[in-house]
């Protein structure tokens, strides 16, 4: 055995592919239109195995029906600096009432690459978006989406994921788009997975979901948690279930209605600098208090004495955070503490404050019952972070089928077998 046949047998051994033997190594050009330039290393294959497989049923062939002339290139992970092609002559063999052409062990079925750069590529699309991946791999987008899609598809083993067992459900909507096409996001309170992502918002996105979870699995339900717009829903659907309100969603609200004061109250163009600062500084009404550096403060407090009722509303808006963030233990003194700021409310001559206070006034009882269960609260806006940070990385899905994919990899995969391999 000469040298050179010796170093292609371990480079054979190198690209782990038994009973293939390297018969030589070649740098091509391969010109595209983006890169004129272009060269690519390709590895040249013969196969010594002595059989051949069929794709569809995986039956050993000795004899091939015949050998192909044109070879079949797949690609595989770089060697150095150049985009690696392993290239070989094919065999079809007649079997499954036609021809096929056989199946390589190294092959990714659907694609024209090598398992072991599939797995590369499904790796990095777990830590990076689509398009730096693309640029990385020299791929298009739309190739490593499939890839992709078909890794997560893989890791959750099908589509849907199962419905048993549900006891505690969360139900809230996010923007797919950022504007208005949403979908309906359910999770498991109890694991912390997302189970279920329906199209459209309220009756339309949550319907599916009901079919599907049958009457068997309605009466198993125990507790759920939304916003407004989903408890009416939900208690007509689960009438012996516990129903909490999400705490989140009111101090949207709250946020909602003092910065609506505050358009109002210098909606024009005021010339002074206390009127200034508060059109510009918005955020200082906003934040809550404790998370204000001191300067912030002095700054908030200076504004606030000089604008009173905005002040008032402020600290509607404070006293209801601290109400929400309060790890009641004696439920009667939060009903009594509810009931207060409502009438401080209604009395405080403001329309954005008095109109939040008389819409949460019947849902007392719902947001008693979040303390009573000691649900965490926070783990569907995490969910919802999750899925914006998401959205935002990779500017956009235009793909909603894949954008689904994605949600349920981050937010029902604690274990993502592609984010363990080492690249």
């Amino acid at each position: 055995m000469t040298a050179q046949e010796s170093g292609f047998d371990l480079l054979a051994s190198f690209l782990r592919i038994q009973g293939f033997r390297a018969v030589d190594v070649e740098l091509r050009e391969w010109p595209t239109r983006q890169d004129p330039k272009r060269r690519v290393k390709v590895v040249v294959l013969e196969d010594e195995r002595g059989f051949h497989v069929c794709p569809d049923c995986g039956r050993r062939h000795e004899e091939p029906w015949w050998r192909q002339t044109e070879p079949l290139r797949f690609r595989d992970c770089s060697m150095g600096d150049w985009e690696t092609y392993l290239e070989l002559y094919p065999c079809r063999v007649a079997c499954c009432g036609g021809t096929r052409r056989e199946r390589f062990p190294f092959e990714m079925p659907g694609h024209r690459m090598t398992r072991r750069f599939f797995e590369r590529v499904a790796a990095l699309c777990t830590r990076l978006p689509i398009y730096e991946v693309a640029a990385m791999a020299h791929l298009s987008w739309d190739t490593v989406c499939r890839i992709d899609k078909q890794a997560i598809e893989l890791a959750l083993g099908g589509r849907e994921l199962s419905l048993d067992g549900l006891r505690w459900i969360g139900v809230d909507e996010v923007s797919r788009t950022g504007g208005h096409v949403y979908f309906t996001i359910v999770t498991d309170l109890e694991s912390g997975r997302v189970v279920y992502i329906g199209d459209g918002k309220g009756d339309k996105g949550l319907r599916p979901f009901l079919e599907r979870l049958g009457k068997r699995g309605r009466r198993r339900i125990r507790l759920t948690a939304s916003d407004l717009g989903y408890l009416p829903l939900l208690a007509r659907e689960f009438p012996k279930a516990t129903h909490v309100l999400d705490r989140f969603h009111i101090v949207q609200w709250l946020n909602e209605a003092l910065n609506t004061l505050r358009r109002r109250l210098f909606g024009g163009a005021p010339q002074d600098r206390a009127g200034r600062t508060l059109k510009v500084k918005k955020w200082l009404l906003l934040s809550g208090r404790e998370r204000l550096e001191h300067k912030n403060k002095l700054v908030l407090a200076r504004l606030m004495r000089l604008n009173r009722p905005l002040y008032r509303a402020y600290l509607l808006k404070e006293e209801m955070r601290g109400i929400l963030h309060h790890p009641w233990r004696y439920f009667g003194a939060l009903r009594r503490n509810l009931h207060a700021w409502y009438q401080s409310a209604v009395r405080c001559r403001l329309p954005e404050m008095q109109k939040v206070a008389r819409r949460l006034k019947p849902y007392f009882d719902n947001i008693v019952a979040g303390y009573e269960q000691r649900l965490r609260m926070g783990l569907m806006e995490s969910i919802n972070s999750k899925i914006a940070a998401l959205r935002g990385a990779a500017r956009g899905y235009r793909d909603r089928e894949y954008f689904k994919l994605k949600i349920f990899q981050r937010c029902s995969l604690p274990h993502n077998p592609w984010a363990r391999i080492v690249l």
